[in-house]
């Protein structure tokens, strides 16, 4: 196989990998917003936040130790543009909801796959050249 096939079926491995990763961080997110609200009586912004924190936590974690487990050994300066990509990504999501929903009208179900889609390629992207490349 040429190096260039490699290089992009490892891509399409990561890729697959981080979507994996994605999904058992958004559990980890929505179990603890759900669980907060109803078993603590957290308020929402309260429970969001906790949730959002402890999916990211769960997604840099799993990213280090299967997805990119060939990159360097992680700095908290690692850990702060993962974060930052994730929140700019929340960012995006927001905009594409308003944009969507707000001043196109669509629905909010078919917006939010359509944003999440964009949003997944926008993280994979940027925290695989900006943070796990080196």
């Amino acid at each position: 196989m040429a190096v260039p096939e490699r290089r992009w079926l490892k891509l399409a491995q990561e890729f697959v990998q981080y979507v994996v990763v994605g999904g058992l961080a958004f559990l980890v997110d929505w179990f603890l917003l759900t669980r907060g609200i109803s078993w603590g009586h957290l308020a929402l912004s309260v429970a969001t936040a906790l949730g959002f924190c402890a999916g990211l936590a769960t997604n840099y974690t799993l990213c280090v130790i299967w997805v990119w487990r060939g990159a360097h050994r992680q700095t908290v300066k690692d850990f702060l543009l993962f974060t930052g990509i994730g929140l700019a990504g929340l960012g995006l999501t927001e905009l594409g909801m308003w944009i969507g929903v707000a001043l196109a009208g669509f629905g909010a179900s078919p917006v939010k796959i359509a944003v999440a889609a964009v949003v997944l390629f926008w993280n994979f992207i940027l925290r695989k050249f900006l943070v796990f490349s080196r």
